[in-house]
């Protein structure tokens, strides 16, 4: 055997091992107060084999009249969650309420978000909670604060044997010097919200992939000291400007109505005449953009993500499971984007 046929025999299993397809968690977020799944949800999270469900609990916001945290928000479970999947709870925390210098406030914290948190997911079998998720856009004034009630949350009993994870936002990211690292098991990168939504012009802040490259660049993903899953999302909103000035975000607008607004750009349009839309006065001038994921955007952002894997299995979570939402995408896109990972 000459010495070329050994190399090729030599390369041979790492090639069929750089062939096969890599796996990933697939799963959604749950993001409404009331959990009771329509059928297209049901159908979605079959068809497309979906293995985790991560489900908001509460919020926790400032109370400003009585100077304290609160829980706010509650879900509402009003049915079973599906035996085949894994259920991540998460609570999402207002950055306010570390404002709190009180130096026994985050062990105060971790002890009433672990207790509500508990009584929320009585109905859920502890085999499907394998990790917790907490939700906050901490800031360097309120990291300290933060990462301290983390840690006291990993001293709960509720949390015993269970991962922690935490929400990554793309400056965090980018800045991890002086954002810092949480000190959980991994986190949840938010591939989205990468703009500024109270800028007026004709961009997209909820997904801009020339933002996507400035924050993570070539290596900040797979550099990151934590292990990272990843969210995308498939959500759109319009975004209301009037002088210029953000006046607000509403839903679903006619803006395809030549009578009430004129298309001005990718994402802008102008107000001809005042009309009122979801009880919101709309004036004449304003000018609305709107800012969606369409299918084609959602597969260039995950391409540019998908070549900073880390080596472990990640999620791939679509923000969020919603009927109305599912209706503006099939099957086949949200396939090829979970393939594009795999």
């Amino acid at each position: 055997m000459n010495v070329r046929t050994i190399l090729l025999w030599s390369l041979l299993p790492l090639c069929m091992a750089c062939s096969r397809p890599r796996e990933v968690h697939r799963a959604f977020y749950f993001w409404k107060q009331q959990y009771a799944l329509s059928p297209p949800e049901k159908a979605a999270l079959q068809d497309l084999h979906v293995s985790r469900l991560y489900v908001k609990c509460f919020d926790v916001a400032w109370n400003e009249i009585n100077r304290t945290a609160v829980p706010v928000a509650i879900a509402d479970f009003k049915e079973p969650f599906p035996d085949s999947l894994e259920i991540i709870p998460v609570v999402f925390l207002m950055n306010e309420i570390w404002q709190q210098k009180d130096t026994g406030w985050a062990q105060l914290m971790a002890e009433r978000t672990a207790s509500l948190l508990e009584k929320q997911c009585m109905q859920i079998p502890p085999r499907q909670i394998k990790e917790i998720q907490l939700d906050c856009d901490w800031t360097r004034t309120s990291r300290d604060r933060y990462f301290s009630f983390l840690q006291q949350l990993r001293r709960q009993p509720f949390f015993a044997n269970r991962q922690l994870s935490a929400t990554i936002r793309m400056h965090q990211v980018k800045y991890t010097g002086s954002s810092g690292v949480p000190p959980v098991d991994k986190g949840l990168l938010m591939c989205y919200n990468m703009g500024d939504l109270r800028k007026p012009g004709d961009h997209n802040s909820i997904l801009d992939m020339e933002a996507l490259r400035a924050y993570t660049g070539p290596d900040r993903i797979t550099n990151y000291p934590l292990s990272l899953d990843l969210a995308l999302p498939l959500f759109e909103w319009n975004v209301l400007f009037r002088d210029k000035k953000y006046a607000g975000l509403l839903r679903q607008l006619p803006l395809s109505n030549t009578q009430l607004f004129r298309e001005d750009g990718d994402h802008t349009y102008t107000a001809l005449r005042d009309t009122a839309q979801q009880n919101v006065l709309i004036r004449r001038g304003d000018v609305v953009r709107h800012e969606s994921c369409p299918p084609e955007l959602l597969q260039k952002a995950a391409r540019h993500l998908s070549r900073q894997r880390q080596p472990h299995t990640p999620a791939i979570i679509f923000y969020h499971l919603d009927p109305i939402i599912l209706q503006k995408y099939s099957l086949h896109e949200l396939e090829t984007i979970y393939h594009i990972f795999e």
